[in-house]
């Protein structure tokens, strides 16, 4: 009798595991469908934006370029500043980064 007891139990929560496994199936697809739904929405939403800031962007881009055709020695000129404001600030990070000279006394 004990054997059958522990088989019927045995039996309902092998049901109820199933049960649990369908319902989060379902409660996962549900999610997963909302998500998608959401995530399409703020694409759908976004696009103009995307379009009108690489418009505004492309169209800079040519700006700048226009600029640089008309004015070589300008451009050179900022090129060469920036290069050499990146080599003083590298030598000056690289400068608080090293430790101090130890002094060292042999008396």
């Amino acid at each position: 009798m004990a054997s059958n007891d522990v088989q019927s139990q045995i039996s309902a929560l092998r049901a109820e595991i199933a049960q649990l496994q369908k319902d989060l199936g379902d409660k996962g697809a549900e999610a997963y469908d909302t998500m998608r739904e959401r995530a399409g929405n703020a694409m759908e939403a976004a696009r103009p934006a995307v379009r009108s800031a690489s418009r505004y962007v492309r169209n800079e881009g040519a700006a700048v370029a226009q600029a640089a055709r008309e004015h070589p020695a300008a451009v050179s000129t900022l090129v060469l500043t920036a290069g050499l404001a990146g080599i003083v600030l590298g030598y000056l990070i690289g400068s608080l980064e090293s430790e101090p000279p130890r002094r060292q006394r042999w008396f």
